[in-house]
């Protein structure tokens, strides 16, 4: 019962991180351009976000939970300290305000785990999830890029553009919704895998718990990030935050139908990185892009040895 409630506690506790690193996957465009005060989009993203979980966040969850490692190794033990490595580098990271990603974070921690272990990995699913997170952002930087180089395109010709830009701020906060929605429903996986894995709980009750906690840690904490991706890369507009938030749960919603954990975080930097490169290379911080890249590279492996070291402290402990 008391590792059980340390599990629990402990999913809780990334979910929150997850919520307060990650709310810039869906709102710093909406906070960049200036549609409402950001307490009001960390509601909206918080409760869409949870709303995903709960109805698609057990897609992914199983892809993470037993298609690293056979699920058969994770015992509850097992499970928490792949969670607390995630959670230590989730940390670090939130608290500098870079927009690191959660679900690289988890998967090098359950590589790790199965590196400590000495169990066999199922390279295959690593490998394919590694291409996944090169094609992610760069997906949804050619979408963004095209998206908005073609709306701009056709609202000039038909000279509507003031038009469009009166509901271009409505537009753009369905289309965070929609994007934070489809952060809950890949990215609560990150949190509950191997919570789901270990047999701890049901899938479904640790989504939901998961998701509580991405809502928590958005409304709490989820400025931060949010304005270092909203007001850092490239000054944002809402027509720009409208491309940005299509191209980015499209991308991301692809990949949940197909059960595949991949970066929210990459999605939006990407789209952000494409509509401002579509009015030109002076309107992109590339400085603040090589440090978010570099943040990417890092992450799983730092995630991974933290795990790696932890299952050792536990061991010697006699926890096995």
């Amino acid at each position: 019962m008391i590792l059980l409630t340390a599990i629990i506690i402990c999913s809780v506790i990334y979910a929150v991180s997850i919520g307060a690193n990650d709310a810039a996957n869906s709102f710093a465009d909406w906070i960049g351009a200036k549609i409402g005060k950001p307490v009001y989009g960390m509601f909206l993203c918080g409760g869409f976000a949870l709303l995903g979980a709960f109805l698609e966040g057990g897609k992914v969850s199983k892809t993470i939970g037993s298609g690293i490692i056979d699920s058969s190794h994770l015992t509850m033990t097992v499970a928490m300290i792949g969670i607390a490595g995630a959670i230590l580098w989730m940390i670090v990271a939130t608290y500098f305000g870079m927009p690191i990603s959660t679900t690289h974070s988890v998967v090098g921690g359950v590589a790790g785990l199965g590196l400590a272990m000495g169990v066999s990995l199922k390279w295959i699913v690593l490998k394919k999830i590694v291409i996944c997170w090169i094609f992610t952002p760069t997906a949804a930087f050619i979408i963004a890029f095209s998206a908005y180089s073609l709306l701009i395109k056709f609202l000039a010709e038909l000279k509507i553009h003031s038009e469009f830009e009166k509901i271009s701020k409505a537009l753009l906060t369905l289309t965070s919704c929609w994007v934070a929605y489809t952060w809950g429903a890949n990215d609560v996986g990150n949190s509950v895998a191997l919570v789901i894995g270990s047999k701890a709980l049901p899938a479904k009750t640790a989504c939901v718990i998961g998701g509580a906690g991405i809502f928590i840690g958005a409304v709490l904490f989820g400025w931060k990030v949010s304005q270092t991706v909203g007001f850092s890369i490239t000054r944002i507009t809402p027509v720009m935050g409208i491309c940005a938030d299509i191209s980015t749960a499209l991308v991301i919603h692809f990949f949940t139908r197909l059960s595949i954990p991949v970066s929210t975080t990459h999605a939006l930097v990407g789209a952000v990185f494409g509509v401002g490169f579509s009015q030109g290379r002076k309107f992109v911080n590339f400085k603040i892009g090589r440090d978010i890249a570099t943040a990417w590279i890092v992450t799983p492996v730092v995630s991974g040895a933290i795990s790696f070291c932890l299952y050792y402290a536990v061991k010697q402990w006699g926890r096995f």
